[in-house]
């Protein structure tokens, strides 16, 4: 008896450990980001018309399967480019009240309640780190303002789920590429 629990003990170690590893790097030089995310996400496009004309978004998302054992709800990283004329005097100042109105709007347009809004650094850009209340869970988001490119890695998780090793994962995972334009 004791082997066979054993035996079932060393399976489920086995197989959670294959299933924390089996993330997948997902890298586009187009968009010049590369992160990891649990399984193939989708990538699609959208116009936005906003008060500078009209912008391109970028969305690579993975949503699990309802019945799958995933943590999360939605693993999505967006990139947004604006004009560079926006950005030709842009200084620190300037870049913050981006980064503020791109917070602002991500709590507007979810009708949820800011949980915390740090001002971070990464590789040397300004950006966010915030967490949204929303009626039934949290959205985790890193935002990052890279000259005129809008990087934002995102994470939606149940209220039951919060602050799971998945969103640490995801948003530790993306990084900028450095690529010619």
């Amino acid at each position: 008896m004791k082997k066979v629990l054993y035996v079932i003990t060393l399976f489920i170690v086995a197989t959670v450990n294959v299933n924390a590893q089996d993330w997948i790097d997902y890298k586009s030089e187009e968009l010049a980001f590369i992160s990891e995310f649990p399984n193939e996400p989708e990538r699609t496009t959208q116009d936005l018309e906003s008060d500078i004309g009209n912008l391109q978004l970028h969305m690579i998302m993975y949503s699990p399967p309802i019945d799958g054992d995933d943590e999360n709800e939605i693993y999505g990283v967006i990139r947004t480019t604006y004009p560079k004329s926006y950005f030709e005097d842009a200084d620190e100042a300037y870049n913050s009240n981006i980064l503020d109105g791109a917070v602002e709007g991500a709590v507007t347009s979810v009708q949820g309640k800011l949980v915390f809004d740090n001002k971070i650094t990464f590789n040397g850009f300004p950006g966010r780190n915030i967490k949204i209340e929303i009626e039934l869970g949290f959205i985790y988001m890193n935002a990052y303002l890279v000259e005129n490119k809008m990087f934002i890695s995102q994470v939606i998780c149940l209220t039951n789920k919060d602050n799971n090793d998945s969103i640490k994962r995801f948003l530790n995972s993306f990084d900028i590429l450095k690529v010619k334009e």
